[in-house]
């Protein structure tokens, strides 16, 4: 197995950390690595199913005291570094925080709630396990704090990924099913296996781009989980039929304020769909975007996302600036793999119990579409509760009352 990328010498500051963690991952996932049945989301994109399957373990811990990361509800919290493989198929290792609570472990083991967070960019530096003060994405690192808080006080111990590529090597596949799937299931897995205290019984939740995550988890089959028992499955706000809104987006003229948000999150769709698709990834390096968009590509990989919004940045286009002279193809690819990867197509093990909550004034994740969402599981026979709530996109989480009941629901799965 050759890592090139994850032993490239690194001149930016911090370079000399970064190239140590990119030896200790080859090292570690080098080791990690075990033959065995390979799910379908390991394959890599040529379609060889011969991949060697990595067993999710816990490879490195560090004791975290940052308050914004280290909830105060915790009895202690330590950020890990898990092997896992990519969306492309390769060993990897991912990193997140595991948070156990305050009352001791009844005879079963604390039951276990794994946490994703909403769109915070793609870079490593918005890993939310690297959470700080005045991090510029501090409110969405932390939206779902009320929730797991709550967890926490429950008796429950919390695993939060930060996601394949987010604080460790590789990029980041935005909004990509199977990779948000693996971030999530390994990370419980791992975080099951190293601590005995926690249990078998699992539920799963998540916020915007975590919602995702947490919905198709909750969507493998149960096998993948190992002995751990997926008791339920809580969606905040999951966007939802994002290839119409792009389609509808994608010839307005004009930049500026509403639509910067935009061009943020366009950028990290179409970097997002690169890293899971080698022949995407070519197509916007060759005609695919514009040379003003191509010029700022690299930025997802130094910019979180309301970075990425900014005048100098893609929040500076228009999104008819986006497309170069093979735009129409390559817009068409996107749209492709935005429908595969819909939330919409899921189905899920009988029996598993699905809440979803919308925002009836969220432009993100418009509640319509998200009702709409709901009425296709209900349709295929998945018992989901759902609820809005007058408020918007961060909301569905942050409102306290809101995440209170949320939270509730999950500990009675339970």
């Amino acid at each position: 197995m050759t890592v090139p990328t994850l032993l490239a010498t690194d001149t930016r500051p911090g370079g000399g950390r970064r190239l140590f963690r990119g030896l200790l991952t080859a090292g570690v996932v080098c080791a990690a690595v075990l033959t065995g049945a390979v799910p379908s989301w390991a394959a890599p994109a040529g379609g060889s199913s011969t991949v060697e399957r990595v067993v999710p373990r816990i490879v490195d811990t560090e004791v975290v005291t940052e308050r914004t990361v280290a909830l105060p509800h915790a009895d202690s919290t330590l950020r890990v570094r898990y092997t896992s493989t990519s969306i492309r198929g390769v060993p990897t290792v991912m990193s997140g925080t595991v948070l156990t609570p305050q009352t001791p472990p009844p005879a079963g083991g604390w039951p276990l709630a794994v946490w994703n967070h909403m769109t915070v960019g793609a870079a490593d530096d918005c890993a939310p396990s690297t959470a700080h003060s005045d991090h510029t994405e501090l409110p969405r690192m932390t939206s779902g704090d009320a929730i797991v808080s709550r967890l926490l006080d429950a008796g429950f111990a919390v695993a939060r990924p930060d996601f394949e590529g987010i604080g460790e090597p590789g990029p980041h596949p935005y909004l990509i099913r199977d990779s948000l799937a693996r971030s999530t299931i390994d990370m419980a897995l791992a975080a099951a296996g190293h601590d005995p205290r926690i249990g078998r019984d699992v539920v799963v939740a998540g916020h915007s781009e975590g919602a995702v995550a947490a919905l198709s988890a909750a969507a493998r089959p149960s096998s993948e989980w190992g002995d751990l028992r997926l008791r339920a499955v809580s969606a905040l706000a999951p966007p939802t039929q994002i290839a119409a809104l792009l389609d509808g987006a994608s010839n307005v003229p004009i930049a500026g304020p509403a639509i910067n948000e935009l061009m943020g999150l366009a950028a990290l769709i179409g970097s997002g769909a690169a890293a899971a698709d080698p022949a995407f990834d070519k197509l916007m390096d060759n005609g695919g975007l514009s040379v003003e968009a191509q010029q700022l590509r690299p930025q997802v990989e130094t910019r979180c996302y309301a970075d990425l919004t900014a005048p100098d940045s893609f929040g500076g286009l228009a999104p008819a600036q986006l497309l170069g002279p093979r735009g129409a193809e390559m817009k068409e690819a996107l749209l492709t793999i935005l429908r595969a990867n819909d939330v919409a197509a899921l189905r899920f093990p009988r029996g598993v119990p699905v809440r979803i909550d919308s925002g009836t004034v969220d432009t993100v994740s418009p509640a319509p579409l998200v009702s709409g969402l709901v009425d296709t599981y209900r349709r295929a026979g998945v018992p989901v509760s759902y609820a809005d709530r007058f408020t918007g996109h961060a909301g569905v989480a942050t409102d306290r009352q809101n995440a209170h009941i949320i939270a509730e629901w999950l500990i009675a799965r339970v």
